[in-house]
């Protein structure tokens, strides 16, 4: 009986001792160019402030979850917490962040971190799980639908200055 390889990638709840190797992936986060009334620098700052409130975070909502190589070099993560629906005034999860390494991607990171995120809003016992997702970043948004996400409500945003 051939003896079977360990997973070369595991997923496990991100720690305080993460946050710079997150913080490095951050600016994946715009990397695709993100519309023009956007400023990258402050998206990323916020990112990185919330982000990081999340990684202090006690409980599982709000939560980081990593992808992390047998090297234990970090190739992606997952900032997860809940929203409350309009409709049925409900908390469901949502996939607030999700980053894989530009080093690393292509090998189904991203979709095994989305699996998490179902398997945590299960977890959790939300009836739906959300994501959201800029246009133009068309090929996150591609990966979402091929895993079963669905669009609902399209956003639209009127610049005042």
């Amino acid at each position: 009986m051939p003896v079977s390889e360990p997973d070369p990638l595991q997923i496990r709840r991100a720690t305080v001792a993460d946050q710079n190797a997150i913080f490095e992936l951050v600016p994946r986060l715009v990397a695709f160019g993100p519309p023009e009334w956007r400023d990258p620098a402050a998206m990323s700052a916020t990112d990185r402030k919330v982000i990081g409130a999340a990684l202090h975070s006690l409980s599982d909502d709000p939560i980081v979850l990593v992808a992390v190589l047998n090297d234990q070099t970090v190739a992606g993560f997952l900032h997860l917490h809940s929203v409350t629906d309009y409709y049925t005034e409900s908390k469901n999860g949502h996939v607030a962040d999700l980053v894989v390494a530009q080093d690393h991607e292509g090998r189904g990171i991203g979709r095994r971190l989305l699996a998490a995120a179902e398997d945590w809003a299960r977890d959790q016992r939300f009836d739906w799980l959300t994501i959201s997702v800029f246009r133009d970043n068309t090929r996150a948004a591609r990966t979402y639908e091929q895993m079963g996400f669905k669009p609902e409500v399209i956003r639209l945003l009127k610049p005042m200055r």
